[in-house]
C-alpha cells in the first residue's frame, strides 16, 4: 500500500483474521472436530507470520519466494505425500486441501508458488525407489530449502502434454541428454530443483518419454528466463531452456515410456490441487468482499443492504462457493479412499480422471467470475492496493489456464461421456 485511502478501523474489520473467521463461520458443520484443529493450526502460523510482514504492506512488498522456508518448517508446503523425515504430520489429500485453503487466503501469489514446487515433490515422492540422491531432494523440497518447478509445456504444444519436442539422449554414463525448450513453468528462473519431461521418438512420445530430476546449480545446460505474466507480477514463470542439459543415472526417475505413466498419474492430485486453490482463493476474495459490504456505507446504509451488492453478486455467489467447497471436500475424501484401488486403471478408464478435470474446469470458471464481481462489490477499494483483492483478481484471470486449459478440461470430459456409453 503506497497511499492509504481507507481509514484504520475499515482496514482492521478486513484483517487476515476476520477473514478466516468467514471462512470458519462456513467451515463449521463441513469439517469436524480434527479436521477444524488442523485448520486452526494452519491459521495460527498464518496470522504469526502476517503479523511479521506487516499485513498489506508485506504482501505487497516482499519476495514471497523467501517464505518458503519458513513454510517448509511448519509443514506448509505439502500434506498429500509421507516425509521421509517427519511423522508428526497429518497427511492425505483432505489434510492438503486444508492447507491449501489457508495459504490461499493468506497469500494467493505465494500459494500459486508453493503449488508448483509441490508438482516436482509428487514424482520424487512416488519414484525416488530408495536413492539418498532424490531423498535428499524431497527433504529439501518439503522443508522449503529448495524451490521446485515442473517441465512439461512447450511453446509450440500448449496444452498437448503428450507430443513433445524435447528430445533425449543417452549419454555415456546411462544418464540423459536433453535438447529442447519448455515454457510456463512457474517458478522455473528461481528453482533450484526441476521435474522434466522428454521423449527419445516424437514419432512415439508415449513409448519413449522419460521423466528426470534436474539441479540448476548443477546441470549447466539448465537455464531459464522469466517470462511476463501481467497478472500474476510476484509469480516468476520461466521459459526453460535445454542445451546438453545432462541428467546423471541416479536422478531418472523414469524411463523407456514410463515417464508417459508418471505424467498422467500425477495429473489427478495436480488438478485436484488446482481446484483446491481455486476455492480457497475464492474464500479469501469472498471474505473480503463480504466484511467490506458491513463496513462501507453508502447512499446512507451498509452497501450490503443494497440489492446490486448484498443480493446480485454476495448472497448469490456465497451459495456457489459454498457448494463447490462441499463437492471439492467429497472429492477429497474419494480420492484418499480409493487411490490405491484405482492406481493401475489406465487413465481412460479411471473415474477420478474425469472428476479432477471437471472440478478444475468448473472451479476454474467460477472463481474468475466470483473474483471479477467481489472486486466490483468493493467499487475503487477493490481494485486499489488497499487490500489483497486485486490478488485474487489477478491468480483467478490466470485459472483456466494453469494445469490445462479449460478445452482441454472439456475434451477429457467428452471423452469420458464416450466410454461411459461404451460400458453400458
Amino acid at each position: 500500500m503506497k497511499t492509504q485511502l481507507l481509514k484504520d478501523e475499515i482496514l482492521e474489520a478486513m484483517s487476515l483474521k476476520r477473514q478466516y473467521g468467514v471462512f470458519n463461520t462456513n467451515m463449521m458443520f463441513l469439517l469436524d472436530d480434527k479436521d477444524k484443529k488442523l485448520v486452526e493450526e494452519f491459521q495460527g502460523l498464518c496470522l504469526e507470520k502476517e503479523e511479521q510482514i506487516n499485513g498489506i504492506h508485506g504482501h505487497n512488498n516482499e519476495d514471497h519466494y523467501n517464505w518458503f522456508e519458513w513454510a517448509g518448517k511448519h509443514g506448509l508446503i505439502n500434506r498429500t505425500n509421507n516425509y521421509p523425515h517427519r511423522d508428526d504430520l497429518e497427511i492425505g489429500m483432505k489434510a492438503e486441501i486444508l492447507r491449501q485453503w489457508t495459504m490461499d487466503i493468506f497469500d494467493p501469489q505465494f500459494s500459486l508458488s508453493l503449488g508448483a514446487s509441490v508438482l516436482c515433490i509428487n514424482p520424487i515422492a512416488h519414484h525416488h525407489e530408495g536413492r539418498e540422491t532424490l531423498l535428499k531432494d524431497l527433504r529439501d523440497l518439503l522443508d522449503g530449502k529448495k524451490i521446485g518447478c515442473i517441465c512439461i509445456t512447450e511453446p509450440e504444444r500448449g496444452s498437448d502434454a503428450v507430443n513433445m519436442l524435447v528430445k533425449a539422449e543417452k549419454a555415456d554414463d546411462g544418464g540423459l541428454i536433453l535438447n529442447g525448450i519448455k515454457c510456463y513453468n512457474t517458478n522455473s528462473p528461481v528453482a533450484d530443483i526441476a521435474a522434466v519431461y522428454a521423449v527419445y521418438n516424437t514419432d512415439d512420445p508415449r513409448g519413449t518419454m522419460i521423466q528426470g530430476i534436474s539441479h540448476a546449480d548443477w546441470n549447466k545446460g539448465f537455464k531459464a528466463e522469466r517470462i511476463g505474466i501481467p497478472s500474476v507480477p510476484k509469480v516468476k514463470i520461466g521459459k526453460t531452456i535445454f542445451e546438453d542439459a545432462h541428467i546423471p543415472p541416479d536422478y531418472i526417475t523414469g524411463d523407456d515410456g514410463k515417464g508417459y505413466e508418471i505424467l498422467f498419474e500425477g495429473l489427478v492430485p495436480e488438478r485436484i490441487g488446482i481446484a483446491a486453490l481455486n476455492v480457497g482463493q475464492m474464500w479469501g476474495a469472498f471474505s473480503l468482499a463480504a466484511l467490506y459490504s458491513t463496513v462501507r456505507q453508502q447512499f446512507g446504509e451498509k452497501i450490503l443492504r443494497h440489492q446490486a451488492v448484498g443480493m446480485s453478486v454476495l448472497a448469490k455467489y456465497h451459495g456457489r462457493l459454498t457448494d463447490i467447497t462441499m463437492a471439492l471436500l467429497r472429492l477429497a475424501e474419494t480420492y484418499d479412499t480409493k487411490k490405491e484401488e484405482l492406481a493401475g486403471i489406465p487413465a481412460t478408464m479411471n473415474p477420478l480422471v474425469a472428476m479432477a478435470s471437471q472440478m478444475k474446469e468448473y472451479s476454474s470458471l467460477l472463481y474468475h467470475e466470483l473474483a471479477y464481481e467481489c472486486m466490483h462489490a468493493m467499487g475503487g477499494t477493490g481494485v486499489t492496493d488497499q487490500t489483497k483483492m486485486p490478488h485474487y483478481q489477478g491468480v483467478s484471470e490466470i485459472a483456466e489456464v494453469v494445469g490445462g486449459t479449460r478445452n482441454v478440461q472439456l475434451l477429457i470430459g467428452s471423452r469420458t461421456i464416450n466410454t461411459m456409453i461404451k460400458m453400458i
